[in-house]
């Protein structure tokens, strides 16, 4: 039993230690197994224990290779030159090693370098590529990305280039660490400007104001609204390009945006808006007669000699009262961001003093005096003065 168990482990380590790597393209695989230097065991196949021990040059340019599927398990190569193909896609992210990529030639439309880190030589001339950042690779003093199609180049990675030459591109801008440097000693379109940080689409972060609606101005980017009032606290769920506001206040909307030089975050300045409509509450009074001076709004008139209490009935924009006393009248309207409004006129006084009031019986004679005072009966043909109990005295004559 000890011995069989023995003989498993051995099978499996040698099994382990015999694993082939994965090389698809015909012409790739031919060059490296014809490679001695790489094919240490001269068998038809190349290990993983060869692949990863490698440390040398891996020269396969001019070799009709589409796909460099393999090249991954060659963690320690130093050296790649790739070029003269018609390679459409190139993953080097775990060639951590590499000091020199040589990668001109072929179809490529993308290039990631970020974790080729030792890298001092990159050339990737005459390829689709519309983008490329090397500013991570720190120990770049070489490169040469002419005639692709970019239109973004960040190669602001903390030093200069012993040389740089991205001519025959779609660039305006190219970011780097020395502009001035960059002019004087980079190849380049006489169009194309040096920057420490280029950005290709600046954001617009205007915004347009329609009532309480909040729009921004720039499209195509991720927006979060921000409460200008609440130390710019973010509105839960308000990431449209526009913001309908429910209440009176001051907003702003911060702006993300990814371009090929990195991600832009840009924030607009406060919006205020005012909810509040502008209620008139005030009364016009003739005689007993009041009117709300305000129209197209919601009465309610009120008696504040009981202390404010709605009169039943009275919710026109005019209102008469029947007996002396003061009188108010509550408006109520929707405001410009759909909320409900409310507003008070002062109290207006209604008096009937001296005029009577509307609902009194009719005055009652109290007697009749002739033009000398004296009290006397009714006489017709003669002036007499006739004294009501309501304190008022009329001059009569009756012709018979």
């Amino acid at each position: 039993m000890k011995t069989l168990l023995l003989s498993t482990i051995l099978l499996f380590t040698v099994n382990l230690n015999a694993q082939d790597v994965n090389i698809p393209d015909a012409n790739f695989k031919n060059y490296l197994v014809g490679n001695t230097a790489i094919n240490t065991n001269s068998d038809g196949e190349i290990q993983v224990s060869e692949a990863s021990a490698f440390t040398g040059t891996i020269n396969c340019s001019f070799q009709n290779i589409s796909d460099l599927t393999g090249i991954e398990a060659f963690t320690a190569l130093n050296y790649l030159n790739c070029g003269d193909n018609q390679l459409t896609s190139l993953n080097v992210s775990s060639n951590t090693a590499l000091n020199y990529l040589n990668c001109g030639d072929n179809q490529l439309t993308s290039l990631d370098v970020s974790s080729n880190t030792s890298l001092t030589e990159l050339y990737c001339f005459f390829n689709n590529l519309t983008s490329l950042d090397v500013s991570s690779n720190t120990a770049l003093i070489s490169l040469d990305c002419f005639a692709n199609q970019l239109q973004c180049l960040n190669a602001n990675n903390g030093s200069t280039f012993n040389f740089l030459f991205c001519a025959n591109n779609q660039l305006s801008c190219v970011s780097v660490s020395d502009a001035t440097y960059a002019y004087n000693n980079y190849g380049y379109d006489p169009w194309v400007t040096f920057q420490f940080q280029c950005v290709q689409n600046p954001i617009d972060n205007g915004v347009n104001q329609f009532g309480n609606q909040l729009t921004a101005e720039q499209s195509g980017a991720t927006f979060q609204w921000l409460d200008c009032d609440d130390n710019y606290a973010v509105i839960n769920g308000e990431t449209n390009q526009s913001y309908t506001a429910t209440t009176t206040g001051n907003y702003a909307v911060q702006i993300t945006q990814q371009d090929c030089f990195g991600v832009m975050i840009d924030t607009s300045t406060c919006v205020n808006v005012d909810c509040q409509s502008d209620i008139d509450n005030d009364v016009n009074q003739i005689g007993t007669l009041l009117t709300a001076v305000q129209n197209g709004v919601s009465y309610q008139w009120l008696d504040c000699d009981n202390n404010y209490s709605a009169i039943n009935g009275e919710t026109n924009q005019t209102y008469t009262p029947t007996t002396t006393g003061y009188f108010a009248v509550e408006l109520t309207s929707t405001d410009a961001c759909g909320g409900v409004q409310v507003d008070t006129s002062t109290c207006n006084l209604v008096d009937f003093t001296g005029i009577g009031e509307l609902n009194n019986t009719p005055k009652q004679l109290i007697k009749i005096v002739d033009v000398l005072g004296r009290e006397t009966p009714f006489k017709p043909n003669t002036p007499l003065l006739y004294i009501y109990n309501d304190g008022t005295v009329e001059r009569k004559v009756v012709l018979k």
